[in-house]
């Protein structure tokens, strides 16, 4: 279920190094709004990345399906919260992509991560 998240008010939340901060979060659902510079990339940058992966293994000799695309797509897109970049880190999106393309494409995680 996606949140329209609206946040007018602010909480002291513990920072990834233990230092408190103040948190925007929303009114609506409760979740945290992530303010570090880490911030989460749209599903759109990740199927683009997709696209340069394929283009790199082509060049190598290795086909790369559509059915695989459509497959790490659609896996992505039913992650709960995998799109909603208010909470999530790019960092955890990264490992969540990587982990699903190794599952549908034999490739070295180097690889994977040349093109993010």
């Amino acid at each position: 279920m996606l949140c329209a998240h609206e946040a007018n008010r602010r909480d002291w939340v513990p920072m990834q190094n233990r230092i408190l901060k103040l948190h925007p979060y929303c009114n609506k659902c409760g979740t945290v709004k992530n303010v570090s510079s880490d911030k989460g990339k749209k599903i759109s940058y990740f199927v683009a990345s997709l696209s340069k992966l394929r283009k790199i293994l082509e060049k190598r000799g290795y086909k790369v399906s559509d059915a695989q695309i459509r497959l790490i797509t659609k896996e992505l897109s039913e992650i709960d919260g995998f799109e909603d970049t208010w909470w999530i880190t790019f960092s955890k999106q990264k490992e969540i992509f990587i982990s699903i393309v190794k599952k549908y494409i034999k490739v070295s995680e180097n690889v994977i991560k040349s093109v993010l």
